[in-house]
Formats: C-alpha cells, structure tokens, sequence
C-alpha cells in the first residue's frame, strides 16, 4: 500500500519539507540527517531537547512524522503498509486506527497539529 498521495522525488519532498518549516517560527533549524535516491530523514528544531522528525521513502510512499521531545516520541503520524495510523499525545505508544487516525497528512497539516499539542503541553 501506498501512503503517498502523488508520486515526487526525494528532493521534490525535501523541499517541501523546507517551505512548510519556514512558515512556522516555532521551528528554528532544519537538519538533513539522512538522503538516499529514495528516502529521506530530516529534523526540524524548535529548540535542544525538542523536534519533529519527518522520514518518507518516496518509492514505497511511507511516511512518519514525530515530535520528539527529550528523546521520547510525544505525538506522531505514520503510514507503513498497513496504511496511516496516529500516535496520541496522551499515549503515543499505541495505534490510533479510528478513522480519524487513519486519515492521511501530509507535511503542512502535521506541523499545525504539532504546534497544537506544543501549546496545549505547555512546550512552545
């Protein structure tokens, strides 16, 4: 299964990546951990302890999203072959599959999530 909704390039999703982060002034660096003909792994920094990781493989399509805050996952969305799924702020070990955790997003929609749980944490 897919997750992607259109096919792009690894840079085409970097970039991307890049635009969405600039429209957020929570996010002040973004970091290109990992690149590969078809996968990426980026950091985007809100400050030492706390960042969203974004990871997509453009050829499978897969996608994982999370905010990361002193070293522990906090809040995520990922698609993997079983399709979309969400991991909830208030136990993001779990699996949400409701329909609205199985709903797909990409990276402009996640962020604007992220920044709601950031606020409602107390983090931003």
């Amino acid at each position: 299964m897919s997750c992607a909704r259109r096919r792009m390039t690894v840079a085409e999703f970097i970039a991307g990546v890049f635009a969405e982060a600039a429209k957020h002034p929570f996010i002040h660096d973004v970091l290109l951990l990992d690149q590969t003909d078809y996968a990426t792994k980026l950091h985007l920094i809100i400050r030492t302890d706390l960042f969203v990781q974004v990871y997509a493989n453009v050829q499978s399509g897969t996608r994982g999203y999370a905010v990361v805050y002193r070293g522990q996952r906090i809040y995520g969305r990922d698609c993997d072959a079983q399709g979309w799924h969400r991991h909830p702020a208030l136990r993001p070990e779990t699996h949400d599959v409701s329909d609205e955790g199985k709903r797909a997003v990409e990276i402009r929609e996640f962020l604007f999530e992220a920044a709601d749980i950031l606020e409602e944490h107390e983090l931003l």
